[in-house]
């Protein structure tokens, strides 16, 4: 099968992948053996839709023409194609008039069947055969014969000539499964009572269950399948059913498509994802794609809708979520729609019902698969499914754990990709990973500013996604790590510390780019890069939390990295040496606690101490300014005194003596998480801490 056949539906005998001529073969035999032993017969070419009934039967055809001791004369007849049944009739008896002799001896013949069907349809009903000029081809028939002459004597005179043909004529009727019932009943008239003539044969093609369905809507079964299928028989002497698909054939047309489709986008999927679709083939898919038809069909999607996420999805994942799509559409709709947020894992949205255990939550979206009209059989394979392709309705890893999460192989159960799967392409609030990749290996050869703008603006787009892309793009890729390094700083401040968030906080997802380009880069570029960083109000911060995150990780720039970032935090804060703390802000005072921690207490606990006694920092706002600041959504307050950081800096009776007339004269409460972040509060709040502790300590000596 080549992927340029996978929208055609026309019959094509050339191509013999299910052994079908065989089988032809063998019909056309079983045909010239009817014709020996009956005058007229109605054969059957049986075979569900999509099976290939088209094919098999041009096969016929071609054999029955080419039969070298009883070649046939036939007549396609498509019911189908005529828009009521008198142009049906009519179409019926043009053909048999046609496929007659064309020598002088049977224009007598074609008179009398021109008569006969004069007799059974009268002319003003002829009208509406596509292509055939009803009143011409009357006339050729010959005009009604006067007198009182019945259709069975008309026939009768038509029989004994026919009798003479020495090729015999069949007619091949396809796509009976399309007509309505009534036009099929018409058919079953026109070949049953009005067109069985001596030398004249029928061979219906149909799917046989949708034939016993329109049969069932007549008055001849009135909804009784038994009945109906009681008439097919007497309307049908011989059954030719053409063969299943049989495994080996159905596993080797799925296994060319693929390869085919794979090979065409260069496709190297895991060992995986190859066991993910072989699985699931095995418990669901063979099911559905049990003809040719099916299978180009299901093929034809993915062809047709792959190449505009190529390289964006995982490819499994899309050609399973096709499967969904083409053969169970209402499931389909739900995925993106009402199912979406517990198929994505989305608390906030769909909440665990309460005492919902994990059989609940099976049988539950069992009745959901139903409520979406899969057929009960397929409901445990369609659910299974889901299973594979949605971590998140997993109560346990039922299929093992695997290599790569959800997220890593672009699969459609992360957030990240599901829109693409449904969208056909990447959505505009996200960016191609196609593009990222190429944006960073082109940082990487040379630096390009308006790169570093397009992700700068695609940061700022979707922190925490694109976060997530760079830190899978940027190994490899020294050069772009220094190039990100800064514009990561810049970006920093407008990263968000969200407490809880599905994607995971901005702020420490940008942290974890920081943390994989720092280590990644050239150890030549650490000091500049560095001093780039710090160029920016949050850089020296970002560095000194990568630092961290690298210290135990045995990172090779490591010890560059926790030189340069003690560096030039001290360099800041010697700066704010020479200020006064009452003109500082908080984050600039966050650069104090970054440098205790990156250079260590022994270095600048000492130099904090200096500033208390021989600088210009009074104890009041030195305490003021270290109460920590909780963050609840977009609302700061103050929380705590970090008594350890001022008992180690110079002891906390430091405090208490420098401080004592104020802390004695405070009245105000120790009320943390009420108080907004302004230096006052902070006073206020510093004041009533350190009477607090002060008091406390009092009373355990006293009681001593």
């Amino acid at each position: 099968m080549s992927q340029r056949t996978y929208f055609r539906d026309d019959p094509d005998p050339n191509n013999d992948t299910l052994e079908r001529r065989q089988f032809a073969e063998r019909t056309v035999r079983a045909l010239s053996e009817i014709r020996r032993q009956s005058k007229s017969s109605v054969a059957g070419l049986i075979a569900p839709w999509g099976a290939g009934k088209s094919t098999t039967l041009a096969m016929i055809v071609d054999g029955l023409k080419e039969h070298e001791v009883t070649p046939w004369t036939v007549v396609d007849l498509n019911p189908w194609l005529y828009s009521d049944v008198d142009s049906l009739q009519l179409g019926f008896f043009v053909a048999l008039r046609e496929a007659l002799p064309s020598d002088a001896k049977w224009n007598r013949t074609r008179e009398r069947i021109g008569n006969f069907f004069t007799a059974i349809s009268p002319a003003g009903k002829v009208n509406g055969l596509a292509g055939v000029d009803a009143s011409s081809a009357l006339e050729a028939f010959g005009e009604w014969v006067a007198g009182d002459v019945s259709a069975n004597a008309l026939k009768g005179k038509a029989e004994i000539k026919l009798e003479e043909l020495e090729k015999p004529i069949l007619f091949v009727m396809d796509d009976l499964d399309r007509l309505t019932p009534d036009e099929l009943l018409m058919v079953f008239k026109l070949v049953r009572l009005v067109g069985r003539l001596p030398n004249v044969y029928y061979l219906l093609s149909y799917d046989e269950k949708t034939l016993l369905d329109l049969i069932q809507q007549t008055n001849i079964a009135s909804g009784n399948r038994g009945r109906a299928r009681d008439y097919m028989e007497k309307i049908i002497q011989v059954r030719f059913d053409v063969p299943a698909m049989r495994p080996r054939q159905q596993a080797d047309l799925i296994n060319n498509a693929m390869s085919e489709v794979m090979a065409r986008y260069a496709i190297d999927s895991s060992e995986e994802d190859n066991e993910l679709f072989a699985r699931t083939f095995r418990n669901h898919l063979k099911n559905f794609l049990t003809t040719p038809r099916a299978i180009n069909r299901y093929f034809a999607q993915i062809d047709a809708l792959y190449d505009t996420l190529h390289e964006e999805v995982n490819f499994i994942d899309f050609t399973l979520i096709t499967f969904i799509r083409t053969f169970e559409p209402d499931v389909y709709k739900n995925l993106v729609g009402s199912w979406r947020s517990e198929l994505l894992g989305e608390p906030v949205s769909h909440l665990p019902i309460r005492g919902e255990n994990p059989g609940d939550k099976e049988q539950r979206w069992r009745e959901m698969l139903t409520g979406a009209h899969v057929d009960p059989s397929e409901v445990s394979g369609l659910y299974e499914l889901l299973l594979s392709l949605f971590p998140s309705l997993r109560p346990t890893d039922a299929f093992g754990s695997r290599s790569q999460d959800t997220s890593l192989r672009r699969g459609v159960g992360s957030r990240d990709y599901f829109d693409r799967y449904f969208n056909f392409g990447v959505p505009g609030d996200d960016v191609s990973d196609t593009a990222l990749r190429d944006l960073v290996v082109s940082l990487n050869e040379e630096s390009n500013p308006e790169s570093l703008n397009i992700i700068r603006s695609a940061l700022l787009g979707n922190t925490s996604r694109v976060c997530r892309k760079l830190t899978r793009v940027l190994p490899g890729n020294d050069n772009a790590c220094a190039e990100l390094l800064p514009m990561l700083a810049d970006v920093y401040p407008q990263a968000d510390h969200a407490l809880f968030s599905l994607d995971g906080s901005p702020l420490l997802n940008l942290e974890g780019v920081a943390e994989v380009a720092a280590s990644g880069m050239t150890a030549s570029k650490v000091g500049k890069v560095i001093d780039e960083m710090n160029s920016h109000s949050h850089g020296a911060i970002l560095a000194s939390n990568v630092v961290q995150q690298l210290r135990d990780k045995n990172a090779g720039n490591f010890p560059l990295l926790h030189a340069n970032t003690s560096r030039i935090l001290g360099e800041r804060v010697a700066a704010l040496m020479r200020c006064e703390l009452a003109s500082l802000s908080t984050h600039d005072f966050r650069h104090v606690y970054h440098w205790r921690v990156t250079a260590g207490k022994e270095v600048v606990d000492p130099k904090l101490k200096s500033a208390l006694t021989d600088g210009i920092w009074n104890p009041l706002d030195f305490a003021a300014r270290n109460i920590s600041v909780a963050i609840s959504g977009e609302v700061a307050s103050l929380s705590e005194l970090d008594f350890d950081l001022l008992d180690e800096v110079i002891g906390l009776e430091y405090f208490y003596r420098s401080l004592e007339s104020d802390i004695d004269a405070t009245d105000a409460p120790v009320r943390r998480h009420h108080y907004s972040d302004t230096l006052e509060n902070r006073r206020t709040l510093a004041l009533a801490s350190l009477k607090a502790r002060r008091d406390a300590q009092g009373n355990v000596s006293n009681n001593s």
